[in-house]
């Protein structure tokens, strides 16, 4: 069997090639993700183009949607844009954007010296400026719209990418699907298409043969309309970079975080995928592109963007951290330094983090709990803060690397006492456990199921780059992989089948009751129906009769959540009127689901749980109050899709939570309805950088489709 896979690693780039694979998802999903992009774990993602020109937004909004901003009348872009540049038009800024002190081997250096080991440069952001010799954008365009016939003119994509390619970083591509004002897309979606986005796409894969492809802009039209799968299959079989090109999950809207690549949030630090391979992307402070206004004190500090980094490869991702050059072709100075210092910690501690994955647990919490919000009660209006002081935050965080079962604790500060005790680890007598940044062996000893490790004294002279200090533990790690739980309803019934798998030559054991599954647990042998709604947790654990494999560790604890159904009765109302009833709110400082300090700017009745009553491109809230009128008794699914946060209550019940300031997400929930008008109340907030809401239900058995008008009321 080992040596099985061992031949199956090694001839990864055959397997992929020789599998054809076909337009639906569910071949393209089955493809996998590039071996040299899990191990790469850093990358730097560039926003660049003629929107460095103004290179300006308010503080906590994308300095690369300046041109939006203009077009749909934010007055503060609009005010800044009239005062510096007058009645010039945005496509005037482009004979602006004259990268003359481009120099794209200074930028390769750069981001070698950094310990990234790929990048993603915009070829194209939403404006539709290319910054390669794209004839596809003048067409459409009906202007120069492309960086080698005007401004720069030159092929800016095509000089880093031959710059990056002389060092050992990925060179990768950024690419917008749509264009927010081409005349083409405003016109004929099908054409806009054919005629210019698979061209362009062809032609930076066929002539620049990027080693990431990564996609946005999708949201504004199903994957059907973009032809995804069809051109993601011709990626996967016919093009020129088939066996190494890694793409992500933005291929239309309600595909994210469900088909394609890598998973993608931005600016989602807690969002995880442990089941899937993701990236998360952010500045260096809130916007992408340059931004002007923003001061030293909005830039994450490196250590910050270290923690950042060191976290998402500890829970099984990487870290793709934005930079934002000027008109000039200069990466600011404090972007440069930041990138610098995270360079240095890397060339000591990196291999804490290439090539690692994820390991049984992906850190070890400090007494204590974290402080959360009561969502009850009138969300838009009021929050309420759990009065216990206690929280409980990172103090180790852990990578493994399996190629050579090296098991990694990466402490975010140095042990005050000098002592680190390490939670259920039991290492064989003689365990080396070295100390990275000098290189020492320290000593350590077994306190029951814990180790205690004793730390030398602190001296910075030995010590360099302190954002974070490794330690290795050698030859120790290996784990079995957590169980399966699968939580299945039978078609009406209220209390769901649970199954739990696991690996052959491993046992399971589980509780009912949220506790950890320990020696009472019980031990899994067949299907089981819980009688009440629950948190089911289980462990997996070695065969005891398997002696050979006794060094191996336990897997982590797997966790769900079980919920049974009973079913809620119809409300009597009477007077019931067509239409659901709404408040919008403008709220200033703060926004999100649980705090909104503002009174209604506009109320009133409106046939759709929707954004189209918003006055203002973003930072907005509504809260929508009213009944469902139910055709027949049932177990119906609700769903909401939302950028950013929203929350579905029926019957003052909590279905669906998809809380927190994220790009488009769907989240869902089910209720068992009784025939009859039941109460529902849609919260919702936008943060800024784009919104959406799309509220759907689907009857068991049924289609899936957004609630309409003719079933709400008030």
């Amino acid at each position: 069997m080992r040596k099985l896979l061992a031949a199956i690693l090694v001839f990864q780039p055959f397997l992929l090639s020789a599998q054809h694979y076909q337009p639906d998802w569910e071949s393209l999903d089955s493809r996998p993700v590039p071996q040299w992009f899990k191990d790469a774990k850093f990358g730097i993602f560039i926003h660049w183009g003629v929107y460095a020109v103004p290179g300006w937004s308010t503080k906590g909004n994308y300095a690369e949607w300046y041109q939006n901003g203009l077009q749909t009348n934010d007055s503060a872009r609009m005010k800044f844009h009239k005062a510096k540049f007058g009645d010039r038009s945005y496509y005037d800024l482009a004979n602006d954007f004259k990268a003359e002190l481009f120099n794209p081997d200074a930028w390769a250096k750069l981001f070698e010296q950094s310990g990234a080991k790929y990048i993603v440069l915009t070829s194209k952001h939403h404006d539709g400026f290319a910054l390669w010799p794209s004839q596809e954008a003048n067409k459409t365009w009906g202007f120069k719209w492309n960086a080698a016939d005007i401004g720069p003119k030159r092929d800016l994509l095509g000089d880093l990418f031959k710059a990056v390619r002389k060092t050992p970083v990925h060179a990768g591509m950024y690419y917008s699907l749509y264009e927010w004002f081409n005349p083409l897309w405003k016109s004929d979606r099908d054409k806009f298409v054919k005629e210019h986005t698979w061209p362009q796409m062809k032609d930076l894969i066929n002539t620049y043969q990027p080693d990431v492809f990564w996609t946005d802009g999708d949201w504004d039209a199903p994957a059907e309309t973009w032809k995804s799968q069809e051109f993601l299959a011709w990626l996967y079989n016919e093009s020129p970079v088939k066996n190494k090109v890694v793409v992500n999950d933005r291929w239309g809207s309600g595909v994210r975080f469900k088909h394609a690549g890598i998973y993608t949030p931005e600016y989602q630090p807690d969002l995880d995928f442990e089941d899937h391979y993701w990236e998360e992307s952010r500045g260096m402070g809130y916007s992408y592109g340059y931004n002007r206004e923003e001061d030293a004190w909005d830039y994450n500090s490196s250590r910050s963007l270290l923690l950042q980094l060191i976290d998402k490869v500890s829970r099984g991702g990487n870290f793709l951290l934005d930079i934002g050059p000027d008109e000039h072709g200069k990466i600011p100075p404090i972007m440069q330094e930041r990138l610098l210092e995270m360079g240095e910690w890397l060339k000591i501690n990196g291999e804490a983090i290439y090539g690692t994955s994820r390991w049984k647990e992906s850190c070890q919490w400090s007494k204590g709990r974290r402080d959360y919000k009561n969502r009850s009660g009138d969300m838009l209006l009021k929050i309420t803060i759990d009065p216990d002081p206690g929280y409980a935050v990172k103090e180790v965080f852990y990578t493994y690397n399996p190629k050579t079962n090296m098991l990694y604790g990466i402490l975010p500060k140095y042990p005050a006492d000098k002592t680190m005790v390490l939670k259920n680890i039991q290492l064989p007598p003689g365990t080396i456990i070295l100390f990275l940044p000098t290189h020492e062996s320290l000593p350590w000893k077994q306190e029951g199921n814990d180790i205690e490790i004793n730390f030398p004294e602190y001296n910075p002279e030995k010590m360099k780059a302190p954002s974070a200090y490794v330690i290795k533990i050698e030859d120790y790690g290996r784990f079995i992989a957590k169980p399966q739980i699968k939580v299945n309803y039978k078609p009406g019934a209220l209390k769901p089948v649970v199954t739990i798998n696991a690996d052959p030559g491993t046992v399971i054991f589980y509780t009912l009751d949220n506790s950890e599954p320990g020696p009472h647990a019980i031990p899994y042998k067949l299907p089981f129906t819980p009688d009440s709604s629950c948190t089911v947790k289980a462990i997996a654990r070695i065969d005891g009769s398997l002696e050979n494999l006794q060094a191996i560790v336990p897997s982590a604890t797997v966790m769900a959540e079980v919920k049974t159904f009973t079913w809620m009765n119809a409300a009597k109302v009477s007077a019931a009127r067509p239409g659901i009833a709404y408040k919008y709110f403008e709220p200033s400082g703060k926004i999100d689901m649980n705090f909104v300090m503002a009174s209604p700017v506009s109320s009133g009745i409106t046939d759709s749980i929707s954004l189209a009553k918003k006055q203002s491109q973003d930072k907005f809230a509504f809260e929508f109050d009213g009944y469902i009128k139910i055709s027949k008794d049932g177990i119906y699914n609700f769903f909401t899709e939302s950028d950013d946060g929203s929350r579905l209550l029926i019957d003052d019940k909590e279905i669906v939570n998809n809380d927190g300031d994220h790009g488009a997400v769907e989240q869902s929930g089910k209720a068992a309805l009784k025939k009859g008008y039941h109460k529902i109340q849609l919260l919702y907030f936008d943060s800024g950088g784009g919104n959406e809401l799309k509220v759907s239900m689907q009857p068991e058995g049924g289609k899936k489709e957004g609630i309409p008008a003719s079933v709400l009321f008030h």
